[in-house]
């Protein structure tokens, strides 16, 4: 019996966690450019493809771009702008008129990035460590106020769990900002460490099982694009919400014991079950 209640009981904390499946690509998948300088696409050692790009490529179709004026040429109205190197003035007015022209862009913009490489400093392949982006969000009107330092879980309004690390709030203390930018829009968050594996996915072989995800990270990347993954998994946020799944849980396995003793009690050692003798009308049974 003890068994079966902490198995219940681990049922119980997988179900607060929420029921999610594998990830499946939809067959409709609209054109995303990625300009970035994180190694999403390649590292060190000359592997493909980080796990939120593995994410991504299910709902849409992933087109790395180097040079921002390409982004015409592209055909993209979605683009996901991470860290990138600096970017010429050039540059700068491409993504602005892509914007004002109708495209949507989610901007990860970190202030002090942690991403790990084994790259030594100063080498150009290297992330910059900053976010170089000032000029372009400064003319959109985005503005920041204090960095939270260290990595701590931050919980949106709909209860949905972003990992972050050393984020820039903006003014008011929120993590998102969001603007109409002529007749495009911009998501805006200053982190990029976000989208680092190590701090949404628990099991590296394992990006499209959001059973092994520890924050909603790329469910909500993939939303802030137009695009929708399943992401009602129930997060624990303190030490209540343990205590109520684990009482649920006890509740259960008592309930199920209760109606295993019930049934135990109508049969027989031997294995068969119990029956009552029923006499003709008249005859009564034996004493002694």
């Amino acid at each position: 019996m003890a068994g079966g209640i902490a198995l219940l009981a681990l049922a119980a904390l997988l179900a607060w966690r929420g029921p999610a499946q594998p990830i499946e690509p939809v067959v409709d998948r609209p054109a995303l450019a990625v300009i970035t300088a994180l190694p999403l696409f390649w590292d060190a050692q000359g592997r493909a493809d980080a796990a939120i790009v593995t994410v991504l490529r299910t709902r849409f179709t992933v087109q790395p771009i180097d040079d921002a004026q390409q982004l015409e040429l592209s055909r993209a109205r979605l683009l996901l702008l991470v860290q990138p190197r600096a970017m010429t003035p050039e540059a700068l007015v491409a993504v602005d008129r892509w914007v004002r022209g109708g495209g949507r862009a989610v901007v990860l913009a970190d202030p002090l990035l942690r991403w790990p490489s084994d790259l030594p400093m100063g080498d150009r392949r290297r992330a910059p460590a900053t976010s170089l982006l000032e000029p372009l969000l400064g003319h959109w009107g985005f503005a920041f106020d204090r960095i939270e330092d260290g990595e701590r879980r931050w919980f949106l309004p709909d209860g949905a769990l972003l990992t972050l690390s050393g984020a820039q709030m903006a003014e008011g203390g929120d993590l998102v900002q969001r603007k109409r930018i002529g007749r495009g829009e911009v998501v805006l968050l200053g982190d990029a460490d976000l989208i680092d594996d190590r701090l949404w996915l628990a099991d590296p072989a394992r990006p499209l099982d959001p059973r092994v995800w520890s924050a909603d990270t790329p469910a909500r990347i993939a939303q802030w694009l137009g695009a929708a993954i399943p992401d009602d998994r129930r997060w624990m946020r303190e030490g209540a919400d343990v205590v109520a799944a684990l009482r649920w849980a006890i509740l259960a396995g008592l309930g199920w014991a209760v109606m295993g003793a019930g049934l135990l009690r109508g049969v027989r050692p031997g294995g068969g079950t119990r029956t009552k003798k029923v006499y003709p009308e008249g005859e009564a049974p034996e004493s002694g």
